[in-house]
């Protein structure tokens, strides 16, 4: 049986408890294998977890997170030759997004990178164990002085995201938490603890992670709790169903599901950060990063592939790698990435990777059941909520 995450039962809202749950359900229909831990689809309903963010707030189970601490005096060094941008010169207490490639340039895996010391870092890729990896790039830049530990079950770890977010939080007795800045981390007390607080999220909206010894769980429970009654707010649990629809709406990138990797290798379906809209992260001009010379060759040449935004008026199902067709010929000038009905938009959403020769393209088909259904694209995201990086948060 799947590994059971401390946070489950605080956050399910069925009447059955976690054994009736995985013996009643279908893996990859119910729930999916997030590192030998069980994350639901749903706690219950999926759109009511979907409302609640945009609306309120509620809270997603990050423990599952892949989570390795880089220790020593080289790890500076290391995560600028691994990433494609340097983070070595950040402020301490500080989060980052970052992604690393392979030698070809092509996008390997993406991560959040917490700095809390100039030797002391923790990486949090999604789902696959890099150290072995990790190894074989010190040893090619012969970096000796530090250390890989694998540390996923020690922090146990929750998403609070919406609107209301900073408020719940202030309401625990964590004061200030409206003052961090995007990718700002500080610590707070609780139940003689410290818990780690980061101002970040895949939801798109006003986001903060906290992370915390599992033994402090319990505490953290009570204190939602009491925010649950004396702030008369729901603050539910919320899916994989309602995650997908949100980071959909955001434009956010998952390895694996927008791209090839690894543990999910699918030919022709490899892509470089550029043909996934992640420009922003690759510093042509800083480190020799592991890529940096693909990557230079890649936007001297041109793309191949680039990522689009994409929409629906039909509420229609689309199988993820289903060609796009131009709008008047059956020439196929892409694939869906992902797709999700948005009950925000009330659209049917998702990422498309679309051939760089169309990267103009405005509007296209895709067939479905027989019948062609419209679809629409957009070069920015589909929403950009102005409270996802206000300083000071509201906390009314």
């Amino acid at each position: 049986m799947l590994k059971k995450s401390p946070f489950f039962d605080f956050l399910n809202r069925r009447d059955s408890s976690y054994e009736e749950f995985v013996a009643a359900t279908t893996a990859d229909e119910d729930y999916i294998n997030w590192n030998e831990y069980l994350l639901a689809s749903d706690y219950g309903d999926a759109k009511a977890e979907y409302h609640a963010i945009r609306n309120s707030c509620a809270m997603f189970d990050v423990t599952p997170l892949r989570k390795i601490r880089v220790r020593g005096s080289d790890a500076g060094a290391f995560l600028d030759q691994l990433l494609t941008r340097p983070i070595s010169g950040l402020p301490r207490m500080r989060a980052t997004y970052a992604v690393f490639c392979d030698d070809n340039g092509n996008f390997k895996d993406d991560a959040i990178v917490y700095k809390f010391s100039d030797d002391d870092y923790l990486i949090m890729p999604s789902d696959i164990d890099h150290r072995p990896y990790f190894e074989s790039v010190c040893e090619r830049f012969n970096l000796g002085n530090l250390s890989f530990k694998e540390c996923t079950d020690t922090w146990a770890g929750t998403a609070i995201q919406g609107p209301l977010a900073a408020a719940a939080l202030h309401h625990m007795g964590f004061y200030d938490v409206d003052q961090l800045r995007p990718f700002e981390v500080s610590e707070f007390n609780l139940g003689g603890g410290t818990v780690s607080v980061a101002r970040l999220g895949f939801t798109a909206d006003l986001g903060y992670e906290c992370w915390l010894s599992p033994n402090l769980v319990k505490s953290f429970g009570e204190s939602i709790a009491d925010i649950r009654t004396t702030m008369n707010i729901d603050l539910p649990g919320y899916g994989l169903d309602a995650l997908q629809v949100c980071r959909l709406e955001g434009g956010f990138i998952v390895a694996g599901w927008d791209c090839s990797t690894e543990i999910d290798p699918q030919p022709d379906f490899e892509r470089t950060p550029l043909e996934l809209g992640l420009g922003w992260l690759v510093d042509l001009d800083g480190a020799d990063f592991i890529g940096k010379a693909a990557l230079v060759e890649q936007k001297k040449n041109g793309l191949r592939h680039v990522l689009r935004y994409s929409s629906t008026a039909q509420n229609v199902q689309l199988e993820d790698g289903m060609d796009i067709l131009a709008s008047d010929s059956d020439e196929v000038i892409g694939r869906v990435n992902n797709s999700a009905w948005s009950w925000g938009l009330e659209k049917t959403i998702g990422n498309a990777s679309v051939l760089a020769a169309h990267k103009d393209v405005e509007a296209a088909r895709v067939l479905v059941n027989g019948e062609f259904v419209e679809m629409s694209f957009s070069r920015e995201p589909l929403i950009d909520l102005p409270r996802r990086n206000q300083v000071p948060a509201p906390i009314a």
